[in-house]
């Protein structure tokens, strides 16, 4: 999973070698400047249905990754692949081509209620 995020986010606490222990963690201060917070990203995974990992610890504005071993293979995926497309509409905020007030991560979750409002009118 770090390998695949890593070029994505900034991860925190690798050795020399690039690794991590079992766990862990992408600082999300970066982001700041774009107006969104670790908690923008952890309501965004909910769309996903995904529960948000640990959140500003060990390290504030961070979110820290423990997979279990007994999640298979294609849900550590599907958390990655979630987690990419978050980045890249973090990316678009950072372009001007999402607006920093109204976007996809600070108007998350999107509720079942409202995509289908949005589907009747």
């Amino acid at each position: 999973m770090l390998k695949r995020l890593k070029d994505h986010y900034l991860i925190r606490y690798t050795n020399d070698a690039g690794f991590c222990a079992h766990e862990f963690i992408l600082d999300c201060e970066p982001f700041h400047k774009y107006n969104i917070e670790v908690i923008d990203i952890a309501k965004r995974l909910m769309d996903y249905g995904f529960h948000s990992p640990t959140m500003s610890w060990p390290v504030p504005s961070a979110l820290m990754v423990e997979p279990t071993e007994s999640e298979p293979k294609e849900e550590c995926d599907r958390f990655c692949d979630a987690m990419i497309q978050i980045r890249n509409e973090i990316q678009m905020i950072a372009d001007g081509r999402l607006d920093k007030k109204v976007n996809p991560l600070k108007m998350a979750p999107h509720t079942m209620q409202v995509c289908i409002h949005e589907c009747i009118i």
